[in-house]
């Protein structure tokens, strides 16, 4: 069997090699998340099915002006299961308990 013995200049690239390897991943977990759409935005996704601020023709329930305490209710129900519903349980899925309370403002003010 042959036994290498590294040279300087095998160690000055292993050194060199593993420090880039190290800023690289750093960098790279630095990364900030991608930004969560405004609150309008959000909102605006609502309108397809409770109309435009909430405002909805039946029979699909109205949202405006809804207390809320009842919004983030529903929401968190049908986020969790709880509260069954044939789309909303998926929708609410996809917000985070910040959209969600953002939303709840939103709606309460129109």
């Amino acid at each position: 069997m042959v036994q290498l013995k590294p040279d300087q200049s095998m160690i000055k690239m292993t050194i060199l090699l593993l420090a880039v390897l190290s800023v690289a991943t750093t960098v790279q977990a630095a990364e900030p998340a991608a930004p969560r759409p405004s609150v309008e935005r959000l909102a605006h996704a609502c309108a397809g099915c409770h109309g435009t601020h909430g405002h909805a023709i039946a029979p699909t329930p109205s949202i405006h002006g809804k207390p809320e305490e009842d919004f983030v209710k529903a929401m968190q129900d049908f986020k969790s299961g709880q509260r069954e519903s044939s789309i909303m349980n998926r929708i609410a899925r996809a917000y985070t308990n910040g959209d969600i309370d953002a939303m709840a403002q939103f709606f309460k003010k129109y």
